[in-house]
């Protein structure tokens, strides 16, 4: 059907090679026309993916900024709590102070109360009882000292046993720098063995002391 044109007509008319081109150019239209939509087809496949990829990542996008404005909302939250809270212990701290003071007070308030009250109890404007005690007994008691509790009304093992620490050492603080070295922690104590006459206990317990000191303390 297809003859070689440059050859001339030959036996076939201009109709019939007329028509020859134009079926040409309909087979090459066609597979144009073919190849473009292959070539379409291929390029509107990857377009519909890269816009499903773009709304994904459109829905993701808007997703992250909700949470960034939620956690944007609770740091504001915890900020505000976060001073509320620093407003609060700034108050405590405050407070604490207030109590810690008020405690001292209270513990002075006491401790004086309670050396007056021993005083009292002790019968300090009294003379001295008609048997004194060797106080020199207890441990940590030289004749200056004891001379010193007998000035305080404190003239027996049972006064001795019943007064505070915390007011001998007072006593021994308002003696002077000389009496620094002494402490009457375990005073008491050794007063009271000795006032119940439970010697044998009270050699035993000097004999652990040192210089009627706790040995821990000395150390």
């Amino acid at each position: 059907m297809f003859q070689d044109i440059t050859q001339g007509p030959g036996s076939l008319t201009y109709t019939d090679h007329t028509i020859e081109i134009l079926l040409m150019l309909l087979i090459a239209f066609l597979l144009g026309l073919l190849l473009g939509y292959i070539l379409w087809y291929k390029w509107r496949k990857l377009y519909l993916e890269l816009q499903a990829e773009h709304d994904r990542l459109k829905a993701l996008h808007r997703d992250l900024e909700k949470d960034h404005a939620s956690l944007r909302y609770k740091s504001e939250e915890l900020e505000k709590e976060n001073a509320q809270l620093h407003k609060k212990v700034r108050s405590l701290e405050g407070d604490i102070s207030g109590l810690k003071f008020k405690l001292e007070k209270c513990e002075e308030n006491l401790s004086a109360a309670a050396v007056a009250g021993a005083g009292i109890a002790m019968g300090r404007a009294a003379g001295p009882p008609p048997n004194p005690d060797d106080l020199k007994k207890v441990e940590g008691i030289g004749p200056k000292i004891e001379k010193l509790c007998n000035n305080k009304g404190i003239w027996t093992w049972r006064q001795l046993s019943q007064t505070s620490v915390e007011f001998l050492q007072k006593m021994l603080d308002e003696a002077g720098p000389n009496y620094r070295i002494s402490k009457p922690d375990t005073w008491p104590k050794q007063a009271e063995l000795a006032a119940d006459g439970k010697w044998d206990e009270l050699k035993e317990y000097q004999d652990f002391l040192l210089g009627g000191r706790n040995p821990d303390e000395v150390l």
